[in-house]
């Protein structure tokens, strides 16, 4: 029996938002990269609390819903997700930096190629996280998390960067997803 129809309570993460645009690198979109990736360390770690749905049925519920980004600022649009994912509460994430820095000097820009300069990339990744509980209609939790990487490749940066913030996420996710409604 899938760990949906057997936990009392079940969460979705909904696509990351950006408020200002975020660039994209080489095979990463970082909202989708956070979305999927918090979703699967959610999974990981309620430990049968609740349930998480994997997050590829909930980007075919977007799809269907036509889901825009900015739908994550609409509490009605985010109860519709939430009742066709099949889900007592969504997790909002916005990314509201994703910043690479070139360590070692130089102007350049092109992170893809070395830029000028040389020296390591430092990325970091500030990201809010929301738990929208669908039977109340509100967000009952909000929580800011940084993630920080470096390395030599833009794209497994921005990657470890994301996934920094997740990891710190997740952890302070775990009780108000698992708290009875009303109990955030």
């Amino acid at each position: 029996m899938p760990a949906a129809q057997t936990a009392e309570r079940t969460a979705a993460v909904a696509l990351f938002y950006a408020p200002t645009p975020v660039a994209t690198y080489p095979g990463v979109v970082p909202e989708e990269y956070a979305s999927a990736a918090l979703s699967a360390r959610l999974a990981e770690a309620s430990a049968g609390r609740f349930a998480v749905e994997p997050r590829s049925q909930i980007r075919a519920q977007e799809i269907a819903l036509r889901w825009q980004g900015p739908d994550a600022l609409r509490f009605a649009r985010l109860s519709e997700l939430a009742r066709a994912a099949g889900a007592d509460r969504l997790v909002v994430g916005w990314i509201q930096a994703l910043v690479l820095d070139r360590l070692g000097g130089g102007m350049g820009t092109d992170f893809n190629t070395g830029g000028d300069g040389g020296g390591a990339l430092d990325g970091m990744a500030a990201v809010t996280l929301q738990v929208f509980d669908a039977s109340q209609g509100r967000i009952v939790y909000e929580s800011r998390v940084t993630g920080h990487a470096v390395g030599a490749v833009a794209s497994r940066v921005v990657e470890a960067a994301l996934d920094d913030a997740v990891r710190r996420g997740v952890a302070q996710l775990i009780g108000p997803l698992a708290a009875p409604p009303g109990g955030t």
